[in-house]
């Protein structure tokens, strides 16, 4: 169709004229469907019936209602499970392998470093491909992109967003129930990996705040 020979020929421009910039991709929410296992493990644990929208990713303590001792012992015996079971969101494998084309992939995780063998795994396993893989072992990630120079970072939690782009850094938030609400400048509601596609690859001047108006959501 005329529309999509349009959109061909321009990423086929784009690509052959432009440079490769660094883009910033989380896993957990992003690249694998982990919050429907980790609700089914949490609640099994701790013997609880919470749901998808009650979640706050930032503070799982405080949503359980359960100690950081408490947590702890639940990861020693269920972290590895839920780092190797999620399957990857639908369209993740496909679309970054696309943008690997062009682009430099950057892992940027709160795993912790003890599950590196096995993120390592996981990602082989699922064709999702990647430049470097940052494990953070916590939630800070506005240094790592900075230090990176990454260009974008594709993530799910609205208030690693928030911290992300108050250094400059664009943030693609992928859609889910714990994330809804209005959001600040530099951060931009994507609802698939296509989503996250087109705006990287074919409007990538979306990322920029001029082009708001008023609260998004």
């Amino acid at each position: 169709m005329p529309g999509q020979w349009n959109i061909m020929v321009y990423v086929i421009f784009v690509a052959g004229r432009g440079l490769p910039v660094r883009i910033g991709v989380d896993i957990d929410g992003v690249l694998a469907d982990s919050l429907s296992l980790w609700i089914n493990e949490l609640n099994s644990y701790f013997k609880k019936d919470k749901r998808v929208e009650q979640i706050r990713l930032l503070d799982i303590c405080e949503t359980y209602e359960v100690t950081p001792l408490e947590l702890s012992v639940f990861l020693a015996r269920k972290g590895r499970y839920l780092m190797t079971r999620p399957m990857p969101i639908t369209g993740a494998s496909q679309y970054l392998g696309m943008i690997k084309k062009q682009h430099d992939i950057y892992i940027v995780t709160a795993r912790d470093e003890r599950y590196k063998q096995e993120t390592v795994d996981w990602l082989n396993k699922h064709n999702l491909p990647y430049d470097e893989l940052i494990l953070l072992g916590s939630h800070e990630k506005k240094e790592a992109c900075l230090s990176r120079n990454l260009s974008v970072l594709v993530e799910d939690t609205l208030e690693i967003g928030v911290k992300v782009s108050s250094a400059g850094v664009p943030v693609l938030l992928l859609d889910a129930p714990y994330n809804q609400g209005a959001l600040p400048d530099l951060v931009y509601r994507a609802y698939s990996w296509f989503d996250v596609y087109r705006t990287i690859m074919i409007e990538p001047h979306l990322l920029n705040p001029s082009h708001t108006a008023g609260p998004r959501i």
